[in-house]
This record gives structure tokens, sequence and C-alpha cells, in this order.
């Protein structure tokens, strides 16, 4: 049998016992994981797996028709776009529809950024718009998502091979754009009424600062790409997949220096996407170009850009229809250029000159099933314009 031990040792000739002392209570209890760190590892975690990728974006693009390599305008439809009915509008976007005909949505209000702001919609025909129609409010917003809106900014449309007309809205709760979230609606009845699909979880802190601008791009099978965009502090674009049920499945930041947004595609075929970005550096202000496939760094182009948003469509030979303001600063002359392929400016249609603080911005282009292109801009934040454009010789 094993003696008990004597004077504190153990059986086994090893140290002394000691007494648990009351301070080693206290750090066995300070080893202890710390609550607030229960609470930090699945934010964490969430985190990992909204940036892990869920799968690759596709690069088989739906191909648009290409636009003539040479353009010109229709005088007759010089400056008629729909008619407004607010104080202030802002943010035109346009779909084509079958037979010629677009459809287009904007904001509108006193001003931008005030409550009362609400999104529009209007039918061109091919010769003239309808009278607009308010189709969503902030209230109609919040009871769709069943969260607070407090204002509405721009919105974007796109049509499915399904023929649902999607809507995505850009909203805020708190604050200014940078806080901004984006609101998914879509209609079955060509853009009559919009039933609220989900609000964009695109971030796990707080869901904040995606906003829309540019449309979709169309993918074979079904589906789309939405490109959007992320600018609190760091600015930079975001590409969203959505599968041919017009569900969203996939984000995925884009290439290119923390001062880039609102990229704009241009589908050249299947495999060659490229996207313009406006750029918000405060030093010598350039539209930068990117790739989908990333297959060329996201650069700067030779042509200036005085943080301003740009438009743009496919032509010939790889070259692209371009809509910018042109000088480094001010939006006072609003320009549409053919871009080579090595993007160099070819020809130059001037759109609007005004006098020095006039503003035409915002422009969205798009080319019809007839073979016209329509060009739609702000006008001073009044009102809006619409040039429309043929192949030179028909």
């Amino acid at each position: 049998m094993t003696k008990p031990a004597k004077d504190g040792k153990s059986a086994s000739g090893g140290r002394p016992r000691q007494a648990a002392r009351p301070g080693d209570r206290t750090a066995a209890k300070e080893a202890k994981i710390h609550p607030a760190f229960l609470l930090i590892l699945p934010l964490f975690a969430l985190l990992l797996v909204m940036s892990a990728p869920r799968d690759a974006l596709p690069s088989r693009a739906e191909v648009p028709p290409k636009a003539p390599a040479k353009l010109v305008a229709e005088s007759e439809l010089l400056h008629r776009g729909p008619t407004v009915s607010t104080p202030s509008v802002h943010a035109i976007t346009v779909t084509a529809l079958a037979g010629g005909r677009l459809l287009a949505a904007w904001f509108g209000g006193t001003r931008e950024g005030a409550i009362d702001v609400s999104i529009s919609t209007a039918l061109f025909d091919g010769r003239q718009w309808s009278q607009p129609r308010v189709v969503l409010r902030p209230e109609d917003v919040s009871n769709g998502s069943q969260q607070w809106v407090r204002k509405l900014g721009n919105p974007v449309l796109h049509v499915d091979r399904s023929g649902y007309v999607h809507l995505f809205v850009t909203s805020v709760a708190i604050g200014g754009w940078a806080t901004a979230m984006i609101e998914h609606f879509r209609s079955a009845d060509g853009g009559q009424s919009f039933e609220h699909q989900e609000r964009l979880a695109l971030s796990p802190f707080l869901n904040l600062s995606h906003l829309v601008r540019a449309p979709a791009v169309a993918l074979k099978g079904g589906g789309f790409i939405l490109p959007v965009y992320f600018e609190l502090g760091s600015k930079y674009g975001v590409l969203l997949r959505f599968n041919a049920q017009g569900r969203f499945v996939h984000r995925e930041r884009m290439d290119g220096p923390p001062h880039l947004l609102q990229p704009w595609a241009v589908v050249h075929d299947e495999r060659m996407v490229e996207f313009y970005f406006r750029d918000a550096a405060e030093l010598d202000p350039r539209v930068w170009l990117g790739r989908l496939d990333r297959s060329e760094p996201t650069r700067a182009l030779l042509i200036k850009n005085p943080d301003s948003a740009v438009a743009a469509i496919p032509s010939f030979d790889g070259a692209s229809w371009l809509v910018r303001n042109p000088e480094s600063r001010g939006r006072e002359t609003l320009v549409l250029q053919r871009m080579n392929a090595l993007q160099q400016p070819t020809d130059t249609m001037v759109l609007a000159k005004g006098r020095e603080g006039d503003e035409f911005s915002y422009p969205v282009i798009a080319q019809t099933d007839d073979g016209r292109i329509h060009v739609l801009y702000t006008d001073r934040r009044k009102a809006f314009a619409h040039r429309v454009f043929r192949a030179q010789g028909l």
C-alpha cells in the first residue's frame, strides 16, 4: 500500500501540494472566454461567409445590337424628355422595350435628398412620352421591406428574358448617400405596379453604403449582373449576380483604386465586357476602364472626368459610344463621343453646352430595336433632355 504523504509531500516523492489560494481562483475565472468574444465571433464568421465567393461570376453575356459607326441627330425629338411634375428631378434610367419603345424611371421632389422624393415612370412609344406616374414613395418601400426608409435616390430598370421588369432603388434611413441601401422591386405588368422582393444584403455591418446607377448586363441562359458601387470612405465598384429567377446570388468587388464609382458596362461580345468608371479623385480625374474578366488591370484613360457619371453602348470593331462631361471640372457641357478600340475619341457631338454653373449630367444611353440611339440626361436638375440619333445615311 502507498503510505500517506508526510509534510505535505506526495506519495510519489514529488513537490509538496499547495492549498488553492483566492488569487488562483480569480486567475482561473479570468482565463475563461469573455462574453463579448462570444458576440464578436459569430459576426466575424458572418463576415467571412459573405466575403467568400459563392460561385464565380460567369463571363458569357448576351450581346446587344452594335450601334452604328456614324450617327446623325433626329432634330424633331431634340430635348423632349418626359414631362416632370416636381421642382427637382435627377438620375433618370431607361430600358428598351419591343417596338422601339422605352421605359424610364427617375426620382423627383422638392430637392435631392428631401423626404418627399418619389420614384416616377413614363413610357416612350417611339414618338412621345406618356404622362409620368408615381410608382414608389418612401412609405411604400418601408411597407415592402418592413424597415424604416426616410428618402429615396437613384433607380435602375432592367427587363429580364421572362418579361419581368426589375426596379432597383437606392434608399436611406439615416444620414446621406454614404449610408444608403439597395431595394429590389419587380413588376409582372410591364411596370404598372411593383412588388418588393428584398433589401439586398450586401454587407454584414449594418448593410450600408451601396447604391445603383447603371443598367444590368444580361447573361446567356438567364440571369443578369448588376453593377453597383460602394462609397463610404473608400469608393469602388461592385458586381451583383442574379439568377434566372431574378434572385440575388453573388457579390464581387471590382478592381481599381479606392476612388472609382458608378461602373457602366459595355458588352462587346460574350466574353468581352468592359466598364467605364466615374473618377472621384481630387487631382487630375479621368475616365477609367476595367474588364469583367480582369484580363487587364483597371486603368485611367486620357480623357477627363469631373467626378461625373458616364454612359456608353458598344459600336463595331471594339469601339464604343461614350457620353460624358468633357471638362476636368464642371458639368456645363455634355458630349457624345465615339471611342475606338484604343479608347481614343474619333467623333464628337455636343449634346448640351451652357454657362458656368449649369449642369447637364447623369446621362443614360440605350438602343431600341428600330435601330435608334437614345440619350437622356438631367437638364439643370429641372427637367430631362432626350436626344435621338440614327445611322447616317438612313
